[in-house]
């Protein structure tokens, strides 16, 4: 052998029934280190190592987009907040969606919600995975050392979601001392092991982004119209010490901040340049919106491990989040502020957790238990509210009077939740079957729920052929999950837990050497989900607001008790089905040669939620009506409710919905990724195709007055009959990075260019209706049309022979190891 080379072997054997990883390493001193790891159940299941995805390309080096590469997984639209502040302020604006059965989030897992995902980081919470505008993730690249996708049925430990979970490990072991800096034209990172003993050890990460100074500096007028980009930082410290043999103690804190001035930065150039200026005075794809979000999450963890036959740990960890807001509307004619004002929803949740492992009979018979506490405290802070215009001012304290949820959302909130669980999993081994039989009860406070789930996972292995059958079923619960669900003031704190149902089953098989086909079906069933409903009422609320007790002092004092809009209900339901296929092709043993995967996905997801849809002569009497009654009870049978008023009146609100496709249903999920490695080079590529996500078409616009603003129209828009009716172009991006090495006796260099959208395909992700202008495909002879695209900025504009082209995102950057 060389000096100072390693040679590392790796194989896979079977043993008692269970699959072990045996790596075999020749130490540069002299001497063999063999390290063996059990491999988990395969099951809905998909990970990926740090090798197979540190230089992924398109995204900058970061690992854990590789997530969005996988089966059942697709981003939701990189743009919009996901509070409920900014939520409940869009849905309720003037031209806002006519039907939605969704929410803003992150990611959509085998159509379940973008919000009813789970993110851990070596067992901590993660509030969210990526920074915004989907540019990166949250965590440093060189700190992940592997990561666990969860699609399906999963580990009774995992709970409080019933989409999938996300479970990220991080380097567990400092064999010597090294930094790694990292720099490219859009962000820059740095990152740090430190040896301090044989027992203990640190590993510091930090990264600062400046896509502001990058575009606004180097090529401004290459900066799309409706680009939103957002400069984001994060940091991460880990701390371990091995006490002994069986003793071991962990600190871990992380965090992320968002800053998205960028839109608001580039509307305010545009106003002040008239040959920007478009026919209504400002780009209506840019509103100046200001941004500040931001998580930390402080977690310490204590674990007991006697020879793998006891394991106990106990882990505890403090996760805060802030996400503040402001709007400033001008209007275009006059530039007198519309509507100003700031909203900070901040979030602090208290995790507890003890997770403990025992073999109770061998390999054979293991058993897995512990118990988990939740407890959220979410408050939301409206301040500085302000109109150039009296007569608008007055209309929206008009609002903020006549309705609770806008007030909430301008005067404030608060709520206090609790969670608790408890769970057990059996892991059986023989004759070449392993079944994980469990069960989990999770408790919620406030609605005094105790729910117990079933789950079960097992797959049977033929050693003789390499293939692995699969097969799981699982029952999920979670709390809802926004304050405007279950504000105590604005929403409906009765609110049940969410229910989803998972059964899927597969084959894997092993093909050749270095490569594994694996395929999935998949149903997965949602109910008791939260949707907006504006039946539910509470006839008796108390009649405690301080904004009433001031300004309808003898009003409430006549009248302490009221009915209130609960604004939410359990109704909705719905379902997902498909299959997914899965080829990746291992790197192997040898440094050159080429490994990659291939991901396909097609299902299908629908929800229905079982509101009433009532014409507009019926919706008009029932307002009239019930300015004569009161009412004095409600009953429910299923999903139709039944009202008696004070005037002997019997209501009955049928429930006519149908099932829609979910907001966030794609039909073809496909990705190809490869990585290439010759010599000292290496070049990899990213493809994904995606069907694009449903929305209502406008059909028309109807003008009205502004009242103050003679000679201003205020165009309303008519939607579609036919809801989620309409789909936008399919999404493609081509991304392809190419990284050359320099090797010293130190460590390394490498610099690397990234040609992220190769194509500049420009992929429809939203629209925007300007309501101060008409309906038109063609608004006053201008390309831009009303409502007006909104695209995936991940392109540059750039004018050659007098015609705009969509050209490639260039990120050029070098990567030292020292």
């Amino acid at each position: 052998m060389a000096s100072g080379k390693v040679i590392t072997q790796i194989k896979r054997v079977s043993y008692k029934g269970q699959v072990i990883s045996i790596v075999v390493r020749e130490k540069k001193k002299g001497g063999i280190v063999v390290q063996g790891e059990v491999e988990k159940v395969k099951l809905s299941k998909f990970s990926l190592k740090k090798d197979e995805i540190k230089r992924l390309p398109g995204v900058s080096g970061d690992s854990l987009k590789a997530i969005q590469t996988l089966p059942g997984v697709s981003p939701t639209p990189p743009i919009g907040l996901t509070s409920s502040s900014f939520t409940s302020l869009a849905n309720r604006a003037p031209n806002s969606e006519p039907y939605i059965n969704s929410e803003q989030g992150f990611l959509v897992i085998r159509g379940a919600g973008s919000l009813a995902n789970g993110y851990y980081l070596d067992g901590f919470l993660i509030t969210y995975p990526y920074h915004l505008g989907d540019q990166s993730s949250v965590l440093n690249n060189n700190l992940i050392r592997s990561f666990d996708v969860y699609t399906g049925a999963y580990p009774v430990r995992y709970g409080f979601a019933t989409g999938g979970i996300i479970d990220i490990q991080s380097n567990d072991e400092v064999k010597r001392n090294y930094s790694i800096l990292n720099i490219n034209t859009f962000l820059s990172d740095v990152y740090h092991q430190q040896r301090i003993s044989d027992s203990m050890y640190v590993i510091v990460g930090a990264r600062k982004s400046y896509p502001n100074i990058a575009l606004l500096k180097l090529y401004p007028q290459a900066i799309p119209e409706d680009a939103k980009f957002a400069d984001y930082e994060d940091y991460q410290i880990k701390w371990k010490y091995q006490a002994n043999t069986y003793n071991e103690f962990l600190i871990f804190i992380f965090g992320a901040r968002d800053l998205q001035n960028y839109t608001k930065a580039v509307a305010e150039l545009e106003e002040n340049s008239s040959s920007d200026l478009g026919v209504f005075g400002r780009n209506i794809n840019r509103p100046p919106i200001g941004l500040d979000r931001r998580f930390r999450t402080d977690g310490f963890r204590y674990t007991f491990n006697y020879e793998e036959k006891v394991k106990l740990s106990v882990s505890v960890s403090n996760n805060s989040f802030l996400e503040g807001f402001e709007l400033d509307f001008k209007n275009p004619a006059t530039a007198e502020t519309i509507i100003a004002l700031r909203n900070t929803t901040y979030q602090n949740l208290l995790f507890a957790e003890t997770n403990n492992s025992l073999q109770l009979y061998r390999k054979y018979l293991q058993l897995h238990f512990g118990a988990q506490l939740r407890q959220t405290d979410i408050r939301l802070q409206g301040e500085d509210l302000r109109s150039s215009n009296p007569d608008f001012l007055e209309l929206f304290n008009d609002l903020i009077n006549s309705d609770r949820s806008f007030r909430a959302l301008i005067e404030g909130d608060s709520i206090q939740r609790r969670e608790t669980a408890s769970f057990a999993e059996l892991e059986i081994a023989f004759w070449g079957f392993k079944i994980f039989p469990g069960v989990r009860t999770d408790f919620y406070d406030l609605s005094k729920e105790n729910k117990t789930s079933r789950r079960i996972r097992a797959l049977y292995s033929l050693e003789a052929t390499d293939t692995i059958f699969l097969a799981g079923y699982g029952e999920h619960y979670n709390a809802p999950t926004k304050l405007e669900y279950i504000s105590t003031f604005a929403g409906n704190p009765n609110l049940q837990m969410e229910y989803s149902e998972h059964v899927s089953g597969g084959i894997e098989q092993k093909l050749f050497r270095n490569y594994l086909l694996k395929i999935e079906g998949f149903r997965n069933i949602f109910k008791n989900l939260v949707t907006p409903d504006s039946y539910a009422s509470d006839p008796y609320a108390l009649n405690n607001n301080l904004r009433d007790f001031v300004n309808k002092t003898s009003e409430v004092i006549e009248n302490p008790l009221f009915v209130r809009q609960l604004n939410y209900s359990n109704h909705r339901d719905g379902y997902a089905y498909g299959v997914e296929l899965f080829l990746k092709k291992s790197k192997g043993i040898s440094r050159n040669g080429w490994f990659g995967w291939i991901s396909y996905s097609n299902s299908l997801a629908k929800r229905n939620n079982h509101q009433r849809r009532p014409d507009e002569d019926e919706e008009t009497e029932r307002a009239a009506e019930n300015r004569l009654r009161k009412l004095v009870f409600q009953s429910k049978w299923k999903t139709n409710y039944i009202n008696f008023y004070d005037n002997d009146d019997v209501e009955v609100i049928y429930d006519n919905d149908r099932e829609e496709l979910y907001d966030l249903d794609r039909t073809h999920v496909l990705n190809l990724v490869f990585g290439w490695r010759f010599g000292d080079w290496q070049l990899g590529g990213k493809y994904s195709y995606l069907t694009s996500q449903v929305f209502t078409p406008i059909i028309n616009a109807t003008p009205q007055t502004i009242p103050g603003q003679t000679g201003v129209n205020f165009y309303s828009a008519e939607f579609s009959e036919f809801f989620n009716s309409g789909r936008y172009e399919n999404f493609h991006q081509f991304d392809l990075r190419l990284d050359r090495f320099f090797t010293y006796r130190w460590g390394y260099v490498n610099y690397y260019i990234e040609l992220i959208n190769l194509f500049g395909y420009r992929s429809q992700i939203d629209r925007t209706f300007n309501a101060f202008a008409p309906y038109s495909d063609y608004a006053a002879g201008r390309t831009l049309k009303n409502p007006e695209e909104v695209f995936f900025t991940n392109y540059i504009e750039s004018k050659i022979n007098g015609k705009i082209r969509y050209l490639p995102l260039v990120s050029i950057g070098l990567e030292a190891k020292f």
